[in-house]
């Protein structure tokens, strides 16, 4: 069975630098032109020869790249290059065909697609699909990695990519309609006083493509997207009608179901989702953190993983940035002229260790706003697990307690706490290294 823990060694395996050996510099530029190291969008367009760019070039790190390779692999379609398959009657998600390995029973082979893996019931061949590959063209792991790359770079591999570019397009469509009904919608009228008494420019609004959402809206949301032509098998995979139902039960139960959006965008520009901000009476304290449509299922949690809420959305995250604790941060930081700041993840190094790792090591410099008050053994003990080059980079800034960050900085104004924030204390001498 194909698992990450081998992925992981295949990978050590295959080396960064000797799978992707050094073509011209043009060629590079080329490849970088579609890459992104926070993208949820395909790795390349056919035609792209990504498997021949160093690694160094990448803009995400090598793993991410093959991560990518994976999440975008259809074992339907891999598989059936070699075996004819057919749905199988009680699991829409599950298709059989004979197996080519022992071929005792016409539908011995189980091929399920929520995970790209298959077996057999006969002869109990199992695995990945990157496994099933490399046993039909008598390859180890690593080449069948190569195989597979070359295959979906030149075109003869669809993969997943057109679903995911599907659903790229559907979030576009949320985005326009929810954005239009801010600007200009009777229904956006409340939120627009929301905003203003919360002292957002319309400039601001504009820039980061801010929209508002609610029950009422949700209907006629879902009457646009009919009409533009997505199918209603499109729009439960991108997960909209399970958000539209969340929202009809927070309507019926009485809460407060009126939301501004906030468009989450990957490096290509392309949008993913947001986060939502809720207007109600408690909207200091309630906002979501989940990136997309209630209930998505095309994007992978490894790219969800990697998005990065900032006011730059869509285009290149700053090499020195300014961590917040809510998404809602960032629109309010901009407000005052600092749109450096980005939302990765809850300030969790406990729960968020590996993705805040992860991101670390794409920026030069990352200042966290804290208390003193927060910066407990336990706290402590968790950001000794950082590795020691995501340690480098990241930096503390003290705030007085029970002062927010945007508060503080409307009190300090932008020069003095653009000066605080270069002088922040490095998390090597906080912990005395």
């Amino acid at each position: 069975m194909f698992t990450r823990r081998m992925f992981f060694k295949i990978l050590a395996t295959v080396g960064g630098g000797s799978t992707f050996p050094a073509p011209g510099e043009a060629a590079a530029a080329q490849w970088l032109r579609g890459s992104a190291a926070f993208s949820t969008g395909h790795l390349a367009k056919s035609g792209d020869t990504y498997l021949e760019v160093p690694a160094q070039a990448f803009g995400g790190t090598t793993t991410e790249q093959w991560e990518n390779l994976l999440d975008d692999l259809d074992a339907v379609e891999l598989l059936g290059r070699y075996v004819s398959l057919k749905s199988a009657p009680d699991d829409v998600s599950r298709l059989t065909g004979r197996c080519p390995f022992c071929r005792h029973d016409v539908d011995s082979l189980l091929v399920d697609t929520r995970d790209d893996s298959y077996l057999c019931t006969d002869c109990l061949a199992g695995g990945h699909a990157l496994d099933f590959h490399a046993r039909m063209e008598g390859l180890s792991l690593p080449e069948s990695l190569r195989s597979v790359g070359k295959l979906m770079a030149a075109g003869a591999l669809q993969g997943k990519r057109p679903k995911l570019k599907r659903f790229h397009c559907i979030i576009e469509a949320i985005d326009r309609f929810a954005h239009e009904s801010l600007i200009c919608g009777r229904a956006g009228a409340s939120a627009r006083g929301w905003l203003n008494q919360e002292g957002v420019a319309a400039a601001v609004t504009e820039k980061i493509s801010l929209g508002v959402m609610s029950y009422a809206l949700g209907e006629q949301l879902l009457g646009r997207l009919r009409a533009l032509g997505f199918t209603p098998d499109e729009l439960e995979q991108a997960g909209v009608d399970g958000w539209m139902s969340c929202l009809g039960d927070r309507f019926k139960a009485g809460e407060f179901d009126s939301a501004l959006l906030l468009p989450v965008r990957d490096r290509d520009g392309n949008c993913c989702g947001f986060y939502e901000q809720s207007l109600g009476p408690d909207a200091a304290f309630t906002w979501s953190s989940h990136v997309s449509p209630y209930g998505q299922q095309l994007l992978s949690p490894h790219r969800s993983n990697r998005l990065v809420y900032s006011a730059a959305n869509g285009q290149k995250v700053p090499s020195s940035v300014v961590l917040v604790e809510r998404p809602w941060d960032v629109v309010l930081l901009a407000q005052e002229g600092l749109h450096q700041a980005v939302y990765v993840s809850p300030l969790d190094l406990h729960e968020y260790h590996d993705r805040f790792n992860r991101f670390l090591l794409h920026v030069q410099r990352a200042v966290w706003p804290i208390y003193s008050s927060d910066l407990s053994v336990e706290f402590m003990r968790n950001l000794c697990r950082l590795s020691p080059h995501a340690l480098e980079r990241l930096a503390f800034l003290l705030l007085p307690e029970g002062v927010r960050f945007s508060e503080w900085l409307c009190r300090e104004g932008s020069v003095v706490g653009q000066a605080r924030l270069d002088d922040s204390l490095s998390a090597t001498e906080l912990l005395g290294l």
